[in-house]
């Protein structure tokens, strides 16, 4: 069969151009924070169905999630990932100022665009692949909460991607480009101290904040004795007022290393001392744990095909008007540093990113390809700068590259199998010699049952003290 050009696929893709930003500017408008997408998934799922995809909601068990599959005959099944979930705290006006948030989660990490974008490309590539008379399968996997390390993780385990030969996914970042380098693996979860609440100038009493002061005391010390391991956390807890002793107090904590192994032992480490401090104050606690998930694991042959396909479709077409727009944020979010925007077309296969991402650990059992879209430099993620320029639409031409790509790529997928293959034997000879066990997932029934309860902080899923037992 010839080589599937940019041609077959383009059409399809802008015929269908508005409703993908549609579904940016719906997304944007209503963020809800992880497990609790109920209007993102109702949303996407119609608009499967609407054309055509066979759709399961609550996929595995989850309620956010969903499988969406299109047949066009035998061959492959490649699925593309799709993400929708805000970030607590982040809010913010698509303006270049911090300003009054129209509510209190934003999407300060764009996964507004990439749940759009990636369901565009699938709906590209199956009509591109239908008109073409190219048979295999277009399956959308809908991913709840990604940014507790916890939504890809859980539908793995659960078995949503059994059936999926190549999986394909997007994300903004600082380059625009095809990604072939590892990320950080992660362990998450909550460590809770839990006392008696009383009046802050009673000295008799059990005191979880104390409890949990000097936790991160003892923990001091892991910077020299893990100087290779990040510990982060932050105190989650009903606190109000000085004169109030908490009954509990949360540290949530995320620790990261390029190597899934070693940020599951330091992750134990730091649970081990927290027990003990716990012990030693006599307070009650629960270990609650969230997930662990390995770093993203290289792919050559998907991104050399989603390189090959950004090189046809070209880097993002930004205009003058829009530029002018990011430079404005950009002053906002860093004043005294030069404006950066990266506008052209890359491989990047050296080094290692910062970030974690919950597809790291699929892609240890399936080839994952990633393209990755630039926003300014200055403009952080996470921030509520990044959550004002992706309620704008001078954010939209990296996702339209990106979802452009990704439906070229998907469509020569499936017309060439033996790449599939290709990608599948890299993925074997990475791992060969490698023992790649489960992953931990908690908060399996908080998460599908009362998610409420994680984000006010009053889940109790997990190990506890006998006095709480």
């Amino acid at each position: 069969m010839k080589r599937i050009q940019l041609s077959d696929v383009e059409s399809h893709w802008d015929a269908i151009r508005s409703r993908i930003e549609d579904g940016f500017d719906m997304l944007w408008n209503t963020p809800e924070l992880p497990c609790m997408e109920f209007g993102a998934a109702q949303a996407l799922t119609g608009w499967l169905e609407a054309e055509g995809f066979d759709v399961e909601r609550r996929a595995v068990g989850i309620p956010t999630a969903f499988v969406a599959r299109k047949r066009i005959g035998a061959g492959p099944c490649v699925g593309i990932l799709a993400e929708y979930d805000a970030l607590p705290g982040l809010g913010n006006c698509a303006c270049h100022t911090r300003s009054e948030p129209p509510s209190e989660a934003g999407h300060a990490c764009g996964h507004n665009h990439i749940g759009p974008a990636n369901i565009g490309a699938a709906i590209a590539a199956v009509r591109s692949a239908q008109a073409l008379g190219i048979g295999g399968e277009i399956k959308v996997v809908g991913c709840p909460a990604e940014e507790l390390l916890w939504g890809k993780v859980a539908l793995f385990v659960k078995g949503a991607f059994e059936d999926c030969d190549a999986l394909l996914t997007s994300h903004g970042d600082y380059q625009n480009g095809a990604i072939s380098r590892p990320c950080q693996a992660m362990a998450t979860g909550e460590f809770v101290f839990v006392g008696r609440s009383s009046h802050g100038g009673y000295t008799g009493k059990v005191n979880a904040l104390a409890g949990a002061e000097e936790a991160l005391f003892a923990l001091r010390d892991f910077k020299e004795r893990y100087p290779d391991v990040p510990v982060k956390h932050i105190i989650r807890g009903d606190m109000k007022i000085a004169g109030v002793v908490p009954d509990d107090v949360r540290l949530y904590f995320s620790i990261r290393h390029l190597h899934v192994e070693r940020a599951m032992d330091v992750y134990d480490a730091v649970i081990d001392t927290c027990k003990k401090v716990a012990q030693q104050c006599g307070l009650d606690w629960r270990h609650l744990p969230i997930s662990t998930c390995r770093g993203y694991l290289a792919n050559d042959m998907l991104a050399n095909v989603l390189y090959d396909s950004l090189n046809d479709v070209g880097p993002p077409k930004w205009s003058d008007a829009d530029k002018d727009w990011m430079h404005q944020l950009a002053e906002q979010c860093a004043p005294a540093q030069p404006f950066e925007l990266d506008e052209t077309v890359r491989l990047y296969n050296k080094g290692q990113d910062y970030y974690s991402q919950d597809d790291g650990e699929v892609s240890w059992r399936i080839p994952l390809g990633r393209v990755n879209w630039a926003y300014p430099k200055q403009v952080p993620i996470h921030h509520w700068g990044w959550t004002a320029l992706s309620g704008h639409a001078a954010s939209r031409a990296g996702p339209h590259m990106a979802s452009k790509a990704i439906a070229l790529a998907a469509v020569r997928l499936l017309s060439e199998p033996r790449l599939i293959n290709d990608a599948k034997s890299e993925l074997m000879s990475r791992i060969e010699g490698k023992c790649i066990g489960a992953p931990r997932l908690g908060a399996w029934t908080t998460l599908t049952q009362n998610p409420q309860s994680f984000w006010n902080g009053t889940w109790t899923e997990g190990e506890c003290s006998e006095g709480l037992a």
